[in-house]
């Protein structure tokens, strides 16, 4: 059977986007993608899918995105055991807290039973070619785990 993977993201300037459709185009042979602006995302069909990919930037003073806030919010009700995930996303290491949005969205996964297929990932600005090899890195540990079951 094939898997699902949603890929979820957030960008105000393009950068996240284009993250998302880099994963989606390495995914897209090996599985069932479907990628969605998160303000348009329903946290609460997450466990539909056998992995997502949450794509974001960080904020202002390490915060969230506003678009992402009900995401967030939503997601602290939603029962996520089985489901694998990865979080990624662009920020900029001159911010004090570079790319904190991530690594709170990882917490909320994990917090509500998710598995984390691979460590947060964190791109500085705009992604560069090895940048780009680190997504397909974790594009392809997704897979992996999803073919091993675990």
């Amino acid at each position: 059977m094939t898997p699902t993977i949603q890929i979820i993201f957030a960008s105000l300037s393009g950068r996240n986007q284009a993250i998302a459709m880099h994963l989606q185009a390495h995914l897209a042979a090996h599985a069932q993608t479907v990628v969605t602006e998160i303000s348009q995302a329903d946290a609460y069909a997450a466990p539909q899918a056998d992995a997502v990919i949450l794509v974001s930037y960080t904020y202002h003073d390490g915060e969230l995105p506003d678009e992402a806030q009900d995401f967030y919010e939503d997601l602290a009700a939603v029962d996520l055991q089985g489901t694998y995930f990865a979080v990624c996303g662009s920020s900029s290491t001159q911010h004090v807290h570079y790319g904190r949005a991530v690594d709170r969205l990882a917490q909320r996964l994990t917090e509500q039973g998710g598995m984390a297929v691979a460590p947060v990932l964190k791109i500085d600005g705009d992604p560069s070619e090895a940048d780009r090899q680190r997504l397909d890195a974790l594009a392809a540990q997704v897979l992996t785990t999803l073919d091993s079951g675990n």
